[in-house]
């Protein structure tokens, strides 16, 4: 009888272990960076969705101006108001708001006093949870000339058939509409623009 000849360990399984375990880490990196991604993605959007509501301020400022101003038939510094049409981008947001990278006085159509600062706390607040933001607006009325509104001039407000014996019993004057654009600057250079057209 001979014996059987001995086999030689050639490190078979220490190869596959190898791989096995180089497979297993990149999975485990890529499994980390989707992670990280997923959470950078989240809190974006929780910033960007804290940028809209606090640009709810300057539109309620902006409205409860035009609601107290009257005719507004001329253009107001200390209200941030143009009689008229501004000159806008392509994307339609006035040039006023993108002139500067602070425009405290919107493009000479408004006053600092308007701007609404979130950097700085109320007195007597804690100054470590601020929005860290800064908002700034400008309205415009949708007309071609300052004055009284003309419908040959003015964009304006549609509004339902009245009842009546005729066409003319209860014709309600046309109204011109007011364009309210809106920037907030936020920390890392985040900015964005939100607009609303209203009448009065």
């Amino acid at each position: 009888m001979h014996p059987h000849p001995v086999r030689r360990e050639r490190g078979v399984i220490m190869v596959i272990a190898l791989i096995t375990l180089a497979i297993l880490m990149i999975g485990a990196v890529a499994a980390i960076r989707s992670m990280n991604v997923t959470l950078s993605n989240v809190g974006n959007f929780g910033f960007k969705r804290d940028m809209t509501n606090q640009a709810e301020r300057a539109m309620r400022r902006a409205m409860d101006a035009l609601n107290g101003a009257g005719a507004l038939t001329t253009s107001s510094v200390a209200l941030n108001y143009s009689a008229t049409i501004l000159p806008t981008s392509p994307e339609g947001i006035p040039t006023a708001l993108l002139a500067t990278s602070t425009p405290e006085t919107i493009g000479g159509f408004g006053s600092s006093v308007n701007a609404i600062d979130l950097n700085t706390a109320p007195s007597g607040e804690s100054s470590t949870n601020l929005a860290r933001l800064k908002i700034y607006y400008v309205v415009d009325r949708l007309c071609l000339n300052a004055g009284p509104m003309d419908a040959a001039t003015c964009q304006s407000a549609s509004t339902p058939t009245q009842g009546g014996k005729s066409a003319d019993d209860l014709k309600v004057p046309p109204r011109p509409l007011y364009r309210i654009t809106v920037r907030v600057d936020g920390p890392r250079g985040a900015q964005s623009f939100y607009q609303a057209t209203v009448s009065n």
